[in-house]
């Protein structure tokens, strides 16, 4: 039997598949975990306490289903939070916690730095992004001028994945599509590291081997099957980022698709017929060559209402959205600012802030639930309409993630975007895509468009056209809102 496996390491939680040829999944397991805030600002994870471990308890657990046998498991696919940034020494060993994607926002001086040093439209130029907390050059300028004992003893600087394949295949590498990150130091039309400015940064030898996300980073090493399982030899892929991988499950292959992935943050991926640079996106390579993205997604989703059942507890989440439903279109006259953590694109402000106004004596507990969800819903029109006023429009969404197992919340999206949304049958997410590119990348795949003999859809939410005039008004107020309140965040 020729099987696959795929692992993601997700923000909150991991997950494993191993899967057939033809997509079914033989067997299935996930670990819950946390994320470090040591100070305001700050998200950080244990390479070795999370990543590696929960990775370890995973391979462990799905090896243990009778229908497996680990000399059947042809090829491994790995993806992970991402970007983020972990230095490692010359024994490969993490220096430091791994610093997380864009909820982590503490190099905002040295973006201001960079920006000041090399200007933002040479940083543009080069890289087709502008800084942001996304970007992982500026956290690694942090690191330089914060921790120097850890910055001079660092060999690599790593991704979450680039680190569980090192751990596996001993090679250090890093996707092309998660390369959008690096700017100033990467080269996005060239695909390759570029030092004109790493004086201000770090060497590029620092930086990890450059390959394709399909590509064969490796073998898994006889150190590493002795931990896993594993048989020494199986081949290990470069893996990609947690979204990337997230799209190819939701069957995004053909330009004009669209992933929408609803996790902790909400994270988009739009498949273009070129790259696409726009100031307030991320233009990027996909996962295979010839192939091209524009990305966005706001910092904060999932973790809104994890934050509400947690800080009033007492009610579980479909208690919630029964009380939301008994509100309705409006909220109550709520409109929530979803900014908890700061927010990605389109505005790129990471110094913005939550605020729920419009609160009266009448508002009941599904009022400020229905904000919630509300709120989601207008700051992905936001995103949306930004996209249209560049010329750029999706032709169809597929919605993908832990919350778009909520059908109410997927209609109320859907509702406020006035766009249908295409839900697929499998709901396993990234780690289901990281087992199909370990099988493409491995050559028992042809190509990417083969994921539709994987992906079925069973369900599409279409908009309910009589709110459409009902939440133009309401978009108009939060936008509004945010510009009000901008000068006081």
């Amino acid at each position: 039997m020729e099987l696959f496996l795929g692992i993601d390491i997700g923000t909150s939680a991991s997950r494993g598949v191993i899967t057939d040829i033809g997509g079914r999944i033989l067997a299935e397991h996930s670990v819950p975990h946390g994320v470090c805030m040591p100070h305001p600002g700050w998200a950080e994870q244990d390479a070795d306490g999370v990543w590696w471990n929960d990775f370890l308890t995973i391979v462990k657990a799905l090896l243990k289903n009778p229908e497996v046998s680990p000399g059947d498991i042809r090829a491994v696919g790995i993806s992970t939070i991402a970007p983020c940034v972990l230095p490692v020494d010359r024994g490969g060993r993490p220096l430091r916690p791994g610093i997380l994607y864009g909820i982590d926002c503490r190099a905002q001086e040295e973006i201001r730095q960079l920006e000041e040093r090399i200007g933002q439209k040479a940083i543009f130029a080069m890289t087709a992004q502008n800084l942001s907390t996304q970007s992982c050059c500026p956290k690694i300028l942090w690191i330089k001028n914060h921790e120097p004992e850890v910055y001079n003893k660092t060999e690599k600087f790593l991704t979450a994945t680039g680190y569980l394949v090192y751990r596996l295949t001993g090679r250090y590498t890093l996707d092309i599509y998660n390369a959008m990150a690096y700017g100033p130091l990467y080269d996005i039309r060239k695909q390759r590291w570029d030092d004109t400015y790493a004086a201000e940064l770090t060497e590029i030898a620092r930086l990890p081997e450059l390959l394709w996300s399909q590509e064969v980073a490796g073998v898994v090493s006889p150190e590493a099957a002795e931990l896993t399982g594993l048989v020494p030899g199986t081949r290990v892929i470069c893996g990609t980022a947690d979204a990337a991988a997230e799209a190819v499950s939701a069957g995004l292959y053909r330009e004009g698709d669209m992933m929408m992935m609803y996790g902790s943050s909400n994270f988009f991926i739009l498949k273009t017929p070129r790259l696409l640079p726009q100031e307030s996106f991320w233009a990027s390579y996909f996962v295979n060559p010839g192939s091209f993205a524009l990305a966005g997604g706001m910092t904060s989703a999932g973790n809104l209402f994890k934050w509400l059942r947690e800080t009033f507890p007492g009610r579980d989440f479909p208690q919630w959205e029964a009380l939301s439903e008994e509100s309705g279109p409006g909220a109550g006259g709520l409109t929530l600012l979803p900014y908890f953590a700061g927010e990605r694109t389109p505005i790129n402000n990471p110094r913005a802030r939550g605020a729920l106004f419009g609160i009266t004596l009448r508002n009941t507990p599904g009022d400020v639930y229905r904000a919630f969800q509300e709120a989601l819903g207008y700051g992905i029109r936001h995103n949306l309409e930004a996209l249209r006023e560049t010329g750029i429009e999706a032709a169809r969404i597929l919605a993908i993630g832990s919350i778009a197992k909520s059908r109410s919340l997927i209609q109320v999206i859907s509702d406020i975007c006035g766009c249908p949304q295409l839900v697929p049958r499998e709901k396993t997410g990234a780690s289901y895509g990281d087992a199909f590119l370990a099988a493409q990348g491995t050559g028992y795949i042809p190509d990417v468009s083969c994921i539709t003999q994987w992906v079925r859809y069973e369900d599409e939410i279409i908009p309910r056209r009589e709110h459409r005039e009902f939440y133009d008004r309401g978009f108009k107020k939060f936008r509004e809102l945010y510009q009000a309140l901008e000068p006081f965040m």
